[in-house]
């Protein structure tokens, strides 16, 4: 007889199956992470697993969609708390702040490589529905703080998309960090009006 969970069991186990997607997300991805992974940490079986998500594509969705929600919010404060300030510094900052949050996480990898793919899996209408691009978020935020680029926005998508990208080598090159803030501030002096 199929196992029947209680309101509160129902949302910790929720939530226990959240926060092991998320420790996957950071260290080995969606790909690599097994049903049988998560629903361990979880203290469940694996077909009570669908009880919770209707499959571990939509489970590592929600963690995408909450981790740029959770970098767009950051950007939001950091615009917030440069008010007044040249639009071409507060937009390096809180683009900066969004990768920052990127490499504290360690996700980089996920939210480049696994999140597309998890879109990809997903209906277009869930796709839509869910999920934006992280460029696209970061340009959208950056506009509705009334901060105008002097270049078209498929080409503010590109910058972002390639300094995002770039991201993933943090471990390879001597300095990154610094390196990154530069680009980005750089960026920000040249294409911001």
């Amino acid at each position: 007889m199929p196992q029947a969970f209680t309101p509160e069991q129902s949302e910790h186990i929720r939530q226990l199956l959240f926060e092991s997607a998320c420790r996957h997300a950071a260290t080995c991805g969606f790909r690599k992470t097994s049903l049988e992974a998560l629903t361990a940490d979880a203290g469940i079986s694996k077909s009570s697993f669908y009880k919770f998500y209707e499959s571990k594509e939509l489970l590592f969705g929600e963690v995408g969609l909450h981790m740029e929600s959770a970098i767009i919010r950051r950007m939001e404060e950091v615009l917030k708390d440069t008010q007044g300030q040249d639009n071409r510094v507060r937009a390096a900052t809180a683009v900066n702040a969004a990768f920052d949050m990127l490499n504290q996480w360690g996700i980089v990898r996920f939210l480049s490589e696994d999140f597309p793919l998890l879109k990809s899996l997903l209906s277009r209408d869930e796709a839509r529905e869910h999920f934006l691009s992280m460029a696209s978020s970061i340009l959208q935020t950056l506009k509705r703080e009334k901060i105008r680029f002097n270049v078209s926005d498929e080409t503010i998508e590109g910058v972002i998309n390639i300094l995002y990208l770039s991201t993933l080598h943090i471990h390879e090159v001597e300095g990154f960090p610094v390196a990154l803030r530069e680009l980005v501030l750089g960026a920000c002096e040249r294409l911001v009006a």
